[in-house]
């Protein structure tokens, strides 16, 4: 049995960034209608309309009806999610609420009842071709739970933690080269361009690391309000894996002697290996500053501030929007006047600095290169399984670029409904308190 249901003058609504285009089409849908199925309309129920022209307060009685209360505040109130939004979510995008598996078995029982929005799509953006990555900067999103790009939180987790022990290697690997330092009374330092026409500036070196911090504090906060923060954390511990580990190759190879005259560094032995790793845990928890009271002798070929500053500097402008000037300037300046300060302090030689600035700088444009062009990928699969394998594992399931939009994260609207909800107990059970003295 076959039912045919006419709807007419139904108009498709398309905006573009230069023009607008209307289309007026009279759709036509068979809907294949078994002898045991049959359709009741119930006329006087505000649910029982095309669920994709629901307003954000039909939504709401959807989820009371259907007890997902909880999930209120966070859909109806916070994000403002209509009807449209609501049959436009996918599983992996409301992992975060409780209930998901129970809601997304409701939110499919509505999309067939939504053809025609959904068709209605899809004619815009054929018609269109507009691709949602193509726009570079989006304003601050009414929804961060909602996308289709996978964060991948094991992998991120697992980038943590293989950032952690390259930054332990590498501190293990400075307490074997303060063992091979050059004896400064035996071996002056070396013939330096820039050190040798710059006076050393003894409180020079406290500066950098004071820019350092203000640095990440900013990298910090961008990368909480940004709506892909887990991709974009997972790409700073890839890339700063990288970058330690092949700053341990650098400095246990080759030994420097000390950069400056004044200094009170010497070759000390260590007597067993449980000192020698005390002292690059000590080295691994003060994160290699001298502000928290690490003093490091031996490690020049890199630069490892200079790394930080540069890659603190270069995320801060690709995830952020490109109208944020000021933001993108003082970042750089803060990355050029730190590295200054080192060479000021002699805390580095100028190839530390140069080979710092190339090595960190390249690494990050070359990873966002591929990660930006999958094409890449898909013609030489295995090849950049071989030749980048962290790549190739930590970027298999971003498909697109990384569109800038913003949000503040979830933990924060949890806190809040767990706030609100510890507050009307206490409000119900005041209220029952004083009913029963009076």
């Amino acid at each position: 049995m076959e039912k045919k249901i006419e709807l007419s003058e139904i108009m498709l609504n398309s905006t573009s960034t230069n023009n607008s285009i209307e289309y007026s089409k009279i759709l036509q849908l068979s809907v294949p209608l078994s002898k045991t199925t049959t359709t009741t309309i119930n006329i006087n129920s505000s649910l029982t309309s095309n669920p994709s022209t629901w307003t954000i307060n039909q939504v709401e009685e959807w989820l009371k009806k259907n007890n997902f209360n909880d999930c209120i505040d966070i859909l109806c109130h916070q994000y403002k999610i209509d009807g449209k939004r609501l049959i436009n979510l996918k599983q992996n995008e409301i992992l975060s609420l409780r209930k998901n598996k129970q809601l997304w078995l409701q939110i499919k029982t509505l999309k067939p009842k939504s053809t025609i929005i959904q068709l209605d799509s899809s004619i815009i953006n054929s018609q269109n071709n507009i691709i949602s990555n193509q726009i570079e900067d989006q304003p601050i999103i009414n929804c961060c739970f909602i996308t289709s790009i996978r964060s991948d939180r094991k992998k991120t987790l697992l980038a943590f933690l293989l950032a952690l022990m390259t930054i332990f290697f590498c501190s293990f690997i400075i307490t074997i080269v303060d063992e091979r330092l050059p004896d400064p009374k035996n071996f002056p330092p070396l013939p330096d361009l820039i050190l040798d026409n710059l006076k050393q500036i003894t409180w020079a070196f406290s500066i950098t690391e004071k820019l350092i911090l203000i640095e990440m504090t900013t990298l910090i906060i961008v990368i909480l309000l940004h709506r892909h923060r887990m991709i974009i954390l997972r790409r700073l511990f890839t890339i700063t894996s990288a970058l330690y580990f092949l700053r341990s190759l650098t400095m246990i190879l080759t030994s420097l002697p000390v950069a400056t005259k004044i200094t009170d560094c010497e070759p000390k032995k260590l007597i067993n290996f449980d000192a020698r790793l005390r002292k690059a845990t000590m080295i691994f928890l003060g994160q290699g500053l001298s502000s928290f009271g690490v003093k490091t002798c031996g490690d020049y070929l890199y630069s490892g501030h200079t790394c930080t500053l540069v890659l603190a500097a270069h995320f801060i402008n690709e995830y952020t929007p490109r109208s944020y000037h000021l933001l993108h300037f003082l970042s750089w300046i803060s990355a050029l006047t730190g590295m200054f300060f080192i060479l000021a302090g002699h805390q580095h030689y100028s190839i530390d600095i140069l080979i710092a600035w190339v090595l960190s700088s390249r690494l990050f444009i070359y990873y966002h290169t591929l990660a930006n062009n999958r094409t890449f990928l898909q013609r030489d699969t295995n090849r950049m399984r071989i030749w980048f394998p962290l790549f190739s594992y930590f970027e298999e399931n971003v498909k697109t670029a990384i569109p800038n939009e913003y949000c503040l994260p979830s933990f924060i609207y949890e806190a809040r409904i767990m706030i609100n909800n510890w507050m009307e107990s206490i409000k119900y059970s005041a209220f029952w308190v004083s009913n029963i003295h009076i």
